[in-house]
């Protein structure tokens, strides 16, 4: 398995985050404000301070893209290119917040601009998921035990079960639903615990369009998913790029098993060109 080493690394950074996570949650956390309806927290600081930490000492020549770093360093590490970790201390802040459980410690390794390597760590559950795309992706319990994960492959678009944004819903979503036949479409908090579902095969197809999404939202859960069998682009059909100095996955995220994948890019395509 190649990145032996980022694997023990970056997991053992995400399981110590999401651990000190887990204890303000249970605590209580004030929160702060980064903009409007962006909020912050103690344990968003803490677990980005955590993670950066065991990264530079592990891996002082790579460069570090992090929410809750510096903006302009974290843009120009991305913008450098070659291998660049991204992390997000706490995805679903809002969720932490509002105490529904529906956050996650995610951590992963872009090399060349493309994603190869993610952890995604749920506090509350205390599940790690792991993934490296062509290798494979595994979901670790509290245990220590593994289970290999693939996606689920439908007979026909209308059997999906679709997942989207509790947070931040779009009408496109429900749009590219209809125009599928999807009747289960579900709601969820953070975007590495949504694109999981997909890789863990719970649901099949994952969409999220409109701004909010940044590369470090990006990146982790993309290694899972593609590790599981999961084809991962933009709105468009495109490749998601990390070695770039604009954060913003402004195109959106569409991921699904390959066929499935298709024909979601196929009707967003039709949409699109409806008057």
């Amino acid at each position: 398995m190649p990145f032996t080493r980022e694997i023990e690394v970056a997991l053992a950074a995400a399981l110590a985050a999401a651990d000190r996570v887990r204890a303000l949650y249970a605590s209580g956390v004030e929160v702060d404000w980064k903009g409007h309806d962006d909020p912050v927290t103690t344990a968003d600081h803490e677990a980005n301070a955590m993670i950066v930490a065991a990264l530079r000492a592990a891996f002082p020549d790579d460069g570090i893209c992090a929410e809750e770093s510096d903006t302009s360093e974290s843009s120009e590490a991305a913008a450098r290119g070659g291998r660049c970790w991204f992390i997000d201390p706490l995805d679903g802040t809002k969720d932490f917040v509002q105490r529904n459980g529906e956050f996650c410690v995610m951590v992963g390794l872009a090399v060349q601009g493309r994603a190869a390597l993610g952890v995604v760590v749920s506090p509350v559950s205390g599940v790690a998921l792991v993934g490296v795309p062509g290798e494979g992706s595994w979901s670790i319990d509290p245990s220590g035990a593994r289970t290999q994960l693939r996606v689920r492959v439908v007979a026909s678009a209308s059997e999906a079960r679709m997942i989207g944004s509790r947070s931040h819903p779009h009408p496109r979503v429900t749009a590219l639903a209809e125009a599928l036949g999807v009747t289960d479409l579900r709601r969820r908090g953070s975007v590495g615990l949504k694109v999981a579902a997909v890789a863990t095969g719970e649901c099949d197809l994952y969409a999220h369009f409109g701004r909010g999404p940044k590369l470090w939202d990006g990146c982790a859960p993309e290694a899972i998913a593609r590790g599981a069998g999961a084809l991962v682009t933009d709105s468009l059909g495109r490749d998601i790029a990390y070695d770039t100095a604009w954060l913003g996955l402004d195109d959106g995220l569409v991921v699904a098993p390959a066929a499935l994948h298709a024909l979601a890019l196929a009707e967003l395509a039709r949409l699109a060109a409806l008057p």
